[in-house]
């Protein structure tokens, strides 16, 4: 509550509805709970997020999302001369920003404010220091962008409330040009209905999904990209791998999932570059972890860095690839070596078979995370696991995909091994230290 209070500017009033709320998240109340159904905060919007990042709405979410950013490289004009930029992060971050805005809420945030995901992306450093309750007079543009993009989505919603019919829905029975798709339309049904709760502290809250969506996956895709275009031997695998595949667009997910070097990069991006502090709360039952019973009513952090850097855990080939660098096979496996996968355990033939996840081809590696979930949490642990790491998952591989296949990227820096920056310490994909600057153009076939 006091995330939503601190960062977003929800009146102290209203946020209350989120402190008395401790029916769960589960479809049938707490038997302790006296909450109001429609005050059932935590369980409508957690339904409202499985629904649309992991249910019925991922397929739609991902095509618009997909649709549009391919429409947002073209308008980059990247041509087969060199186009510099200082800072890879803040280049890519725009059309994806924006990219996903769009699939989520329809044109309406950019149609009244052209610089909605510019200020967006500004208002993003700040919410470190508004987490800390720092005041107007500390850190006034971080209060002034606030203000201003908070402005936009109500007005985005209140055109919403006044033009949308039933007939505006695609024929997916998702999208819509005014709400954007399913999932607001349906917030905007149970939000207005809780007490106290009135149009600004419904902007507030759609205001808080918008960031939540945005604020990690974006950067862990550049990373990805990163990490493939500074060694030169990973991104010809990659490359062969697109091509043995006949990878044509970010259209074929179901394609791009099934590739295991691809989907170990990923996840050893989100390994070394994702440091979240999972927030975990009781009021009525223990909260178990592994071994661990924690009392109810306690706040109980379980960061991800150190699961993700444990050398007692990740395989480190003898310290040939320490945990704190990337290792792009890390989590592949090899049916003739033992010694391979992501834990230093070594593998039984259980585990190089019907434990490996992708492929039928028992003579290529396999992609593996099953078995590592207690050290490999960068999307937390538990019931509030977040919803969307199904599209996360998706946008990075395909972006990932899409800029190495299409796409020549020179890294404009002698670093090889970049440290992660502290701004966004605790609240998922760390940015770099220092900006990276780059060059990119038309992919050459020689």
């Amino acid at each position: 509550a006091f995330f939503i209070d601190r960062v977003f500017g929800m009146a102290k009033s209203v946020v209350k509805a989120y402190e008395l709320d401790d029916s769960g998240t589960t479809a049938l109340p707490d038997s302790r709970s006296n909450v109001a159904p429609h005050n059932r905060l935590d369980h409508l919007t957690h339904v409202g997020f499985a629904k649309l990042l992991s249910g019925d709405g991922l397929a739609g979410l991902y095509r618009r999302w997909a649709e549009d950013f391919a429409t947002r490289l073209k308008i980059l004009h990247i041509g087969e001369d060199w186009v510099e930029d200082a800072d890879i992060m803040e280049y890519w971050a725009n059309p994806l920003v924006s990219a996903l805005n769009k699939a989520l809420a329809g044109p309406l945030l950019e149609a009244i404010d052209p610089e909605f995901t510019r200020n967006f992306l500004k208002f993003l450093p700040y919410v470190p220091p508004l987490m800390k309750g720092l005041p107007r007079w500390w850190i006034p543009e971080g209060y002034r962008l606030r203000t201003g993009l908070t402005k936009t989505v109500q007005q985005w919603q209140s055109i919403a409330r006044a033009c949308f019919k039933e007939s505006d829905i695609d024929s997916d029975g998702d999208a819509d040009r005014w709400w954007g798709c399913k999932a607001f339309r349906e917030r905007e049904a149970f939000l207005s209905r809780v007490d106290n709760w009135d149009h600004a502290a419904v902007a507030s809250s759609d205001f808080g999904l918008l960031w939540g969506a945005n604020q990690n996956v974006h950067w862990a895709a550049v990373w990805t990209v990163v990490e493939g275009f500074k060694d030169e031997s990973i991104l010809a695998r990659v490359r062969e791998e697109l091509q043995d595949a006949n990878f044509e667009s970010n259209f074929d997910i179901d394609k791009l999932l099934s590739l295991p070097l691809l989907n170990s990069v990923y996840a050893e991006v989100m390994r070394l570059r994702v440091e979240v502090q999972h927030v975990l709360y009781s009021k009525h039952e223990v909260i178990r972890i592994n071994e661990w019973i924690f009392p109810k009513q306690r706040i109980v952090i379980v960061p991800a860095g150190p699961a993700h850097l444990d050398e007692d855990f990740w395989n480190s080939r003898d310290g040939k690839h320490p945990v704190d660098t990337f290792w792009a096979d890390r989590f592949l496996v090899y049916p003739n070596d033992p010694f391979s996968g992501p834990s230093k355990k070594k593998l039984t033939t259980l585990d190089v078979g019907d434990k490996c996840e992708m492929g039928e081809d028992r003579g290529r590696p396999k992609y593996k995370e099953s078995g590592i979930a207690s050290s490999f949490i960068p999307y937390g642990i538990g019931e509030r696991t977040c919803p969307g790491r199904f599209f996360a998952r998706r946008e990075i591989i395909a972006f990932c995909a899409t800029i190495i296949n299409d796409y020549d990227v020179e890294l404009l820096t002698s670093e090889k091994s970049f440290k992660n920056g502290s701004t966004f310490y605790g609240l998922g994909t760390m940015r770099p230290l220092k900006r990276i600057p780059f060059r990119v153009r038309k992919r050459r076939i020689v």
